[in-house]
């Protein structure tokens, strides 16, 4: 049985998402830098909080065995974090989990929609690929500290404001941002950092890495940016990440920004982890990331 994901559901989910991903004892996603993502109930609960929907697989008698989660963006819905405990693989949990997901994703009508996965899920790319799912992209998550990434900052150039005072604060700005940063998964500590062309949707999270938290940035609006722009960004963001007692900065990037990651890596930025991302309409998918550049998207 299939059904949506309840708060109390939150510790079994952990743990049998613990046993799906292989790391039932120590509690952790294993990333390049170390064990540093706990998986914890408290992450599950923040994911279920973060997506439009999440829902859990049941066994009679036995209690959750698989779990997933959907993300909407302005144009594009996601799932991601699939996971279906050991012993119940192969008996078509995976496959309904995906099924469910993938009917609530097509009801939104975005123009992309797809799924991000693991390195280690591409056994399942068979399981993808009869639901009309091709790889698309490769993402990389970097990591860096706050400390080291903090430098000059123009005065006055960016403003920090609370999402939920976007509409009263932002005038004269696009009419479509507050409703884009709304649409995008983000807990209720996030802010939008606002600069003369960009605004970055921030979410600091405390539980990722292991000791210090991290500030998780997103695009959330903004031309196509040129690479030398980005390190100003990179620079206001970790101040803030510092002024709140967080010890790192996050950022996804698509790896097809080859001098991109160059540029962030010189300013201390390093992979941490990696991402899968197959989508059903590869055209509609590159349009989109034209359209919105490298940086900015959501994953676990």
């Amino acid at each position: 049985m299939v059904r949506r994901m309840r708060d109390d559901d939150a510790e079994a989910a952990a743990h049998l998402l613990r046993a799906a991903y292989g790391t039932p004892d120590g509690g952790a996603i294993a990333t390049a830098g170390g064990p540093d993502l706990p998986l914890t109930a408290g992450r599950v609960r923040r994911w279920r909080q973060n997506s439009a929907a999440a829902w859990i697989a049941e066994v009679p008698g036995y209690g959750p065995v698989g779990a997933v989660f959907a993300v909407v963006e302005p144009e594009a819905a996601w799932f991601a974090g699939l996971g279906v405990a050991p012993y119940f693989r192969g008996a078509g949990v995976g496959a309904a989990l995906t099924d469910h997901a993938l009917e609530f994703l097509a009801a939104t009508g975005r123009p992309v929609t797809g799924m991000e996965a693991g390195p280690s899920a591409v056994g399942a790319v068979g399981l993808y690929a009869r639901r009309g799912f091709r790889p698309a992209d490769l993402t990389v998550r970097l990591r860096g500290a706050a400390a080291k990434l903090c430098g000059p900052v123009e005065p006055n150039r960016w403003r920090e404001i609370p999402c939920s005072d976007l509409d009263n604060q932002t005038p004269g700005r696009e009419p479509t941002l507050a409703p884009r940063v709304n649409s995008q998964p983000h807990s209720s500590a996030s802010f939008v950092l606002m600069g003369s062309n960009v605004t970055l949707l921030c979410d600091p999270d405390p539980l990722m890495p292991a000791a210090g938290g991290s500030l998780d940035l997103r695009l959330a609006m903004a031309s196509v940016p040129r690479d030398h722009e980005v390190e100003a960004w990179i620079r206001a963001a970790a101040r803030s990440a510092s002024v709140r007692g967080l010890s790192s900065v996050d950022v996804d990037l698509a790896l097809a920004g080859g001098v991109l990651l160059r540029r962030l890596h010189g300013l201390g930025l390093t992979p941490v982890a990696s991402t899968i991302r197959l989508v059903n309409e590869l055209g509609a998918y590159r349009a989109w990331r034209s359209r919105n550049g490298l940086i900015g998207r959501w994953s676990f």
